[in-house]
Parts: structure tokens; sequence; C-alpha cells
């Protein structure tokens, strides 16, 4: 089973809610132009801005110990996370800038998948939903840095779900791999603790000897920009990174029964990861999990 990448991603300008249909059916990863730079939250959401409205709420903030990414058995695996640390948010933009200004450069920790209508409330209003989906989105916020020595980073993986990426501020480096071969993805099944979605390899470390049915030839690499938006399809592989200090916001739409006819070749990508998914969750004792998400389907 090979899903075949785009040399390059697509980019559309506002397109209506069938335009959007018909280009997702080729299960590939497109950008959006002119919509999300019309918000409020792409034209106001500077740091005064965000703690004059929202700088008392509290935020989920992940703190990475030294070197993180340099070990797959740190970051492929459940428990190689520390729990996430609740802060003001203006403690966490300021505690940044006083960093910055003092040249520190050892900053690693990552405000992301903060529920977005749980957290901001106060600006809920700077954002104008996508209604290309007929299900509610449910909205994640993610505030990253860059820096010499850390960049915000998540690992490669994948989401059994439509991911409508919206870059806010600062620019997101973002590479994509097609859903091909699952087991060449390196997925950490050993463990009850590995997250069957992660991968043990780091896509910015070329490394064909430790990886070497790993499909780096597939890479696709896109660095988005302020006011764009990135649809990533389910299942498609992604890896980001923060170029500039930057904000996003993730729209997350479940899968439906019928959206596996609707995209091309999602149907076979699902047959190939789904027998060591399962297998994989059933030996870690989370069936459950896996019933949960099938069910969803079905609502």
């Amino acid at each position: 089973m090979q899903i075949q990448a785009s040399e390059s991603v697509l980019k559309f300008k506002s397109p209506s809610t069938k335009e959007f249909s018909e280009i997702c059916k080729q299960y590939q990863p497109f950008i959006i132009e002119d919509v999300a730079q019309h918000w409020g939250a792409c034209q106001n959401w500077s740091n005064d801005y965000l703690i004059k409205h929202c700088g008392n709420n509290m935020v989920p903030v992940r703190f990475y110990k030294k070197n993180f990414w340099d070990d797959h058995k740190n970051f492929s695996y459940e428990d190689g996370y520390e729990p996430k640390k609740e802060m003001k948010f203006q403690e966490y933009i300021k505690n940044h800038i006083d960093r910055k200004n003092n040249n520190e450069q050892d900053l690693e920790c990552y405000l992301s998948e903060a529920g977005f209508e749980e957290r901001f409330p106060e600006i809920f209003q700077d954002v104008t939903y996508p209604e290309y989906f007929d299900r509610k989105a449910f909205v994640t916020l993610w505030y990253g840095f860059s820096s010499k020595n850390f960049s915000s980073t998540t690992t490669l993986h994948f989401d059994p779900l439509h991911n409508i990426f919206a870059q806010i501020r600062g620019r997101k480096r973002i590479l994509l791999f097609p859903p091909s071969n699952y087991l060449s993805f390196y997925p950490p099944l050993e463990a009850s603790s590995g997250a069957a979605y992660n991968s043990k390899v780091n896509p910015v470390l070329f490394n064909s000897e430790l990886f070497p049915n790993f499909p780096w030839e597939e890479r696709i690499e896109v660095i988005l920009q302020p006011g764009e938006i990135l649809y990533i399809p389910p299942f498609w592989w992604h890896h980001l990174s923060a170029v500039d200090d930057n904000i996003s916001l993730s729209f997350w739409y479940d899968l439906k029964i019928q959206d596996f006819l609707w995209q091309k070749n999602m149907v076979s990508v699902f047959f190939n990861i789904a027998p060591h998914y399962l297998s994989h969750i059933i030996s870690g004792g989370n069936l459950n999990n896996f019933m949960e998400f099938f069910k969803s389907m079905f609502v």
C-alpha cells in the first residue's frame, strides 16, 4: 500500500465549502490563503493584547529536560513526558520575554494543546471557525518559542482526525509524510507506554542506519506563514517546529464512516494501521480507547 505524495503542497485562495470538499478528496495536504489573515486573531494577538484580555488565565505548559529530542526513548513513549504544569498565561509570556532580553537561550517549555474555548473565552470572538465540515471542531491553541538551543516542537505523529491548522502569528516549519507502510515509521509498539500514533524517528536528524526503512525521500517541507491554513488529512504523519515565536490554532474534526469512502485511499491506510494498532492497545489494556474512537465515527 502506497500513498503517492504531491511534489509540493498546493495553495488555494478562500475555497468555498464545495471546493474544499473536492480538493479534500485527493487525500493530500494543501494550504488555504486569504481566510485566517482576516481574523481578529491575526490582526490583534500581540503579547500586550493577550496579557490584557486573558493574562490571568491558567494554561497547561509542558517542560522538557535537556536534550529531550535527541533520544526516541523520551519523545515516542507516553511515560517520557513530564506532566504539564498549570501557570498564568502572562507568566508564560513574560518569562520568555525576560529570558530573551537577558540572552538566556535555555527555555525548554511549550504551551501546547490548550483547549481554546475553555482556556481563552475572552478572545473567542477573534476567530471565525471554518465551516468546511458538517461537524463541530475541537480547537486547541499552541504558543511556541524559537531560540538558538530550543524550538517548540512536536514529535513525528499522525492524528486519526481532520486537522485544519491555522498559523496566527510567526512561522512554523512542518514536515509531512504520506501514510505508507505503518511499520516503516517505527512506532513504539514494543512497550505498553509506547504511543502508537508516534514515531521513534526524529525526521530532522537523518539516520538511515538506525531507521533503514523510514521513507526519508517522501518528506514534504512547508514553512507556514502567518495567516495561512494547512489542511492535514487523517493519518498523515507530521512534525512541527517553531521558526519564530508563534501562535497556531488546530481545528480538529472527528472522522465519520463516510469519510473513508469519500477520501481517496483512506480505507487502505486504515487497514494497514489497524491490526498493529489494535494489537498494541489490547496488550496494553487500552481497548476502551479504540472502541470509543470507532463508535465516534457512527455518531
